[in-house]
């Protein structure tokens, strides 16, 4: 490995958030209709952005969303689509460890295992496997946000370390 790329993935951090409420809704038709398609991203991959930057709703598969940490709007969000028989809403808290993967390399760790420029052509996120482990990706300034299948976590951040320059 050149200096140059084992000083890209030195800069590699990977960060594992804090347990928070994390939720799944999964829609009875798709594509919804009305206010739920009006308010919510429907397209294959759509992401919305806090106003923090921070991903709220990933549109992560047909029909399904992930909600890591919603806030009071998007909880009565998602609940009036509930109220309106436009789908469930599942308490996944514990199935995904939400995880940040920044620095300069860290593009260059992940597309170690995949292409991410055609994983994520024209998509914000996508649900895929990483270094065998099921998990949610999303672009964000700095570099990703995953969702890494809660029972998985240990292995995929060995996995990423291994991408790591020695010594």
């Amino acid at each position: 490995m050149s200096a140059v790329a084992a000083d890209a993935l030195a800069g590699v951090r990977l960060e594992r958030g804090a347990a928070v409420r994390t939720l799944e809704f999964v829609a009875f038709a798709f594509p919804p209709d009305g206010a739920l398609r009006a308010a919510w991203p429907v397209e294959p991959g759509a992401v919305s952005l806090g106003p923090d930057d921070r991903p709220t709703l990933l549109h992560f598969a047909p029909a399904r969303w992930l909600l890591p940490d919603p806030d009071e709007a998007l909880t009565a969000l998602v609940a009036a689509a509930v109220d309106a028989g436009a789908g469930t809403l599942v308490d996944v808290s514990g199935k995904w460890q939400a995880m940040q993967l920044t620095g300069p390399g860290a593009a260059r760790v992940l597309a170690s295992a995949v292409d991410l420029d055609a994983v994520l052509a024209g998509r914000g996120c996508a649900a895929l496997v990483l270094f065998d482990c099921p998990l949610v990706l999303a672009r964000v300034t700095g570099g990703f946000a995953l969702w890494v299948r809660a029972s998985y976590a240990c292995d995929f951040t060995a996995a990423v370390e291994r991408h790591r320059p020695s010594g």
